[in-house]
């Protein structure tokens, strides 16, 4: 056993953020993987073990793992290892391939009480249930602001519309976009914000090896482009852990425990939106929930959450005002906006518009265009941009009628 442990000592340190002890990530790995254990009962023996008062700690000790001791040692990381049961060469060779799995994808790891573990996920420790460790690729969750937006896969158009008109502001204004990178409103929150100050973060509901959702997973999709862009993917799954759906639901706690605010933006009545809402409130983070159609099957999670004493967001101005009092978010404002505009419609300097499209309906202005004539100006695809016009819609930015596109209210310096 010496020989192995050294071996997964070597490994671990590959995959270790700064901070973690290699010792103890390979006990928790061979604890993981031990039959007949899981991360709940990890949970709670990092809860109730020793060290844990103030912030939180991990019951194992700087000495680690010893060499040759069987597991049967009596620093910290050796009793986690032999609570899981006598460790088998099976389980060992099982963690060396777990690490190495984890160093191919340049996956970090950081534990509960490492310098690099996310802050916001210790608040409240041991009585929320935080990951006992926390796997990423890209750029580890940082504390600056940070919002939530949720929602339905079978996502509305006006549902994906709102997403990424919270999401551009938010981002705009610097605080990173959280969500679970499932398709529908998460993949119209992570689009709009990746290319933003504040970023955009990923909790996967799988391990980092499964490819799902396949077309954001695949060579060149969405979280490519997002670690790209210096956002992350975090995971508290093992490698090949597949996206059950405990696992699933499980991941929509980490989904709020990372933001400040969180909004549900389209959700059925048993959808997981809800679950990461009351994940929230039992973190004390400010719920918001956008009003939408009374008829539409994906209004009922927001219009519960409404009836329940969450607060309406009915556009940006709402949400960056949430922001700005959970977690004191400067924003920038344009010298024409109207400070009294409840929607705040003209109160971020942000616009729904790609910036040439936007220009070309100022010069047109009161002029519409129609949209084969605004890409052609623009140059801007035409898939590209129905999106963004159905944005601009949803935000007020601009209407249609039968003769094309203007802009909603006339740009600054018009006559």
């Amino acid at each position: 056993m010496t020989v192995r442990i050294t071996e997964l000592r070597r490994a671990a340190e590959q995959v270790a953020a700064t901070g973690t002890d290699p010792d103890q990530l390979v006990a928790l790995l061979l604890w993981s993987l031990a039959p007949g254990n899981h991360l709940d009962a990890l949970r709670r023996r990092i809860r109730d073990g020793p060290g844990v008062s103030g912030a939180p700690a991990l019951p194992l000790d700087g000495d680690g793992l010893q060499e040759g001791d069987g597991g049967g040692g009596r620093t910290p990381a050796a009793r986690l290892v032999a609570a899981a049961g006598a460790v088998a060469l099976t389980h060992a060779e099982d963690a060396l391939a777990v690490l190495a799995r984890w160093q191919d994808r340049q996956v970090r790891v950081a534990l509960l009480g490492d310098p690099e573990y996310p802050r916001r996920l210790t608040e409240g420790w041991p009585h929320t249930d935080a990951p006992g460790w926390l796997a990423w690729r890209g750029t580890v969750p940082g504390d600056g602001a940070a919002v939530a937006l949720v929602g339905a896969r079978r996502a509305t158009g006006y549902g994906t519309g709102v997403a990424a008109w919270l999401a551009e502001a938010a981002a705009g204004a610097g605080a990173q976009v959280v969500s679970g990178g499932a398709v529908g409103i998460d993949a119209a929150a992570h689009e709009a914000a990746l290319t933003r100050p504040g970023g955009t973060t990923v909790v996967l509901g799988c391990g980092h090896d499964v490819l799902y959702p396949r077309t954001h997973a695949r060579d060149g999709g969405l979280f490519d482009r997002i670690l790209a862009a210096g956002g992350s993917l975090v995971s508290e799954c093992l490698p090949e852990d597949e996206p059950r759906a405990h696992r699933i639901r499980a991941r929509n706690r980490i989904v709020a425990g990372l933001a400040d605010v969180v909004v549900v933006v389209e959700g059925r009545d048993r959808s997981g939106a809800l679950l990461t809402a009351s994940a929230a409130l039992t973190r004390d983070r400010l719920v918001l929930a956008v009003p939408g159609d009374v008829r539409a099957p994906g209004s009922v999670a927001p219009h519960r959450l409404l009836v329940e004493g969450a607060a309406p967001c009915t556009g940006p101005g709402d949400l960056l005002a949430a922001l700005r009092g959970a977690a004191c978010v400067d924003v920038e404002v344009r010298r024409d906006a109207d400070p009294d505009d409840p929607h705040g419609r003209g109160a971020v300097a942000i616009s729904a518009l790609p910036t040439p499209v936007r220009q070309e309906l100022e010069q047109a202005w009161p002029r519409p265009l129609r949209l084969e004539a605004l890409a052609q100006r623009s140059g801007t695809p035409v898939g590209e941009l129905l999106a963004a016009v159905t944005r601009a819609r949803v935000a007020g930015e601009v209407v249609e009628g039968h003769d094309g596109l203007r802009l909603h209210e006339a740009p600054p310096g018009a006559s």
